[in-house]
């Protein structure tokens, strides 16, 4: 747990994110609840139980300087609540939803934002196809199928102006590629950004695709 906790400072370190200690509190008390699932549901991969700062909260937080504008806010397919939970976390005043259609992942999820007293977080077990509520300003993907499909989502549930970012890896262009029809009828914008991982230094592409005005 403490190595998890050095490698969680030294990440917030290279964010220039603050680690305040309520904020440490909280992740730990986020990986005190993923391990206790651990043998339960399959929430993250039996390695990375030794390395969930380097391998997903660390990962989830770098894209944070792009997210700084947005308010209301969905995660399409969070599992075990990546990337948005440990954005909430830094960005307390985001407007969660989250969606999750495996109705254990979901109830794992609320389990979760109730351990870790989050305020502004609903937890929808349902497919994002079939949301009927309310639009948002940023969506966020993360490990949930390719771009290409994702867009229909994107078309009806992100407002005007708004933007959808995608956690890929950096081998991302053929997806593109094959989605290039679909942003050029939408008229969408489409932003790569290459960036390294906190403390570990992996690859890690940041597609955003912003919705015309």
């Amino acid at each position: 747990m403490e190595r998890e906790v050095d490698d969680l400072r030294r990440g917030l370190t290279e964010l220039r994110i603050d680690s305040k200690t309520e904020i440490i509190t909280q992740f730990r008390d986020y990986l005190r609840i993923l391990h206790s699932y651990h043998g339960k549901l399959h929430l993250v991969s039996h390695r990375d139980y030794e390395r969930i700062s380097r391998r997903h909260f660390l990962p989830s937080l770098a894209a944070i300087e792009y997210l700084q504008n947005h308010q209301r806010v969905c995660d399409v397919g969070a599992g075990a609540g990546f990337p948005s939970i440990p954005l909430k976390l830094v960005l307390p005043g985001l407007d969660l939803v989250i969606f999750e259609s495996v109705a254990k992942k979901a109830r794992f999820l609320q389990f979760l934002v109730e351990g870790l007293r989050l305020s502004g977080v609903e937890i929808r077990n349902e497919r994002a196809e079939d949301y009927e509520g309310k639009q948002f300003d940023l969506m966020l993907f993360k490990a949930v199928g390719k771009i290409g499909k994702m867009l229909r989502v994107v078309d009806r549930l992100l407002l005007s102006g708004g933007e959808a970012v995608f956690f890929k890896s950096p081998a991302v262009n053929a997806e593109l590629e094959q989605a290039e029809n679909i942003i050029r009828r939408r008229s969408y914008k489409t932003k790569v950004i290459n960036i390294s991982t906190p403390v570990e230094k992996l690859p890690l592409a940041l597609v955003i695709i912003s919705k015309p005005s």
